[in-house]
């Protein structure tokens, strides 16, 4: 009697500290949550990150204490465990290998949580695919492509990510312009349309620094490439890359100045 009294009062023990241990983990990454979402806004992607790093971070802690603890009640009780933890193990090898893509995909998709590699609404290129972030999960990441497509990315066949609208974005425009052309009075024309868009009311607030007009950039059998750049806010490239060819345009229609065909491509 004595025994199975001792018994009891180890196995209580164990549900209890356990029972303790898994109120303080609880406790600490709820905490550590708050302290990651502080610096996010409400409802924000960041916080929505925070959320599922540290659920992940408690699941695994609760799962080791609570395996732990099955395996020290049942030495109490008298139960042999080395064969149970043989059987685990060779099941825990054979779902690992039958599962092999789901862990890839959810380590993966860890990772690009941890190092915040894109948010909910960036324009990115991942896995032959690009579009603008819907949702990033540990499985999968979701895109909407430019044509309303949406494609759903395993995280585990992301080998590269290609963020177009972090920090800063940047607009790369090329000039095909014919030999006979000035190609200084071409270069002071773009320069005035780089240093007109920078002071429009509208677009000018999308611009971080002057266009900066790079010069002749290659040449051609026909033709030679003006090269210039410029730097805009998050995901404004694209706008404001527009808005800068038409003035160009403008500007060269003007002079008398035409592009020279480069083909079906883009310019």
């Amino acid at each position: 009697m004595s025994h199975w009294l001792s018994v009891l009062v180890a196995v209580a023990v164990i549900v209890v500290i356990s029972a303790a241990i898994t109120a303080t983990a609880r406790l600490m990454i709820h905490r550590l949550e708050h302290r990651m979402s502080d610096k996010f806004e409400d409802g924000s992607s960041g916080q929505k990150r925070a959320h599922t790093m540290t659920g992940i971070l408690l699941s695994v802690i609760l799962v080791i204490l609570w395996i732990t603890a099955v395996v020290m009640v049942l030495q109490e009780l008298g139960v042999p465990v080395a064969p149970l933890l043989a059987t685990a193990g060779i099941g825990a090898i054979a779902i690992g290998l039958g599962a092999q893509s789901l862990v890839r995909d959810v380590v993966s998709g860890f990772f690009i949580l941890l190092e915040n590699q894109y948010d909910v609404g960036d324009t990115v290129q991942v896995a032959n695919v690009s579009g603008t972030v819907e949702s990033v999960g540990l499985r999968t990441t979701v895109l909407r492509g430019a044509d309303g497509t949406r494609h759903v990315v395993s995280n585990g066949e992301i080998r590269i990510s290609s963020n177009q609208t972090r920090v800063f974005s940047r607009s790369v425009l090329v000039l095909p312009l014919p030999y006979d052309v000035d190609v200084d009075h071409a270069l002071a024309l773009a320069t005035a349309a780089g240093a007109d868009l920078r002071s429009d009311p509208v677009f000018g607030p999308d611009i971080r620094s002057d266009v900066e007009v790079l010069g002749v950039d290659a040449f051609g059998a026909d033709r030679m490439d003006i090269k210039l750049t410029v730097e805009t806010r998050p995901g404004r490239q694209w706008v404001v890359g527009r808005e800068l060819r038409r003035r160009i345009k403008v500007l060269l229609d003007r002079e008398g100045i035409s592009f020279v065909s480069t083909g079906p491509g883009p310019v």
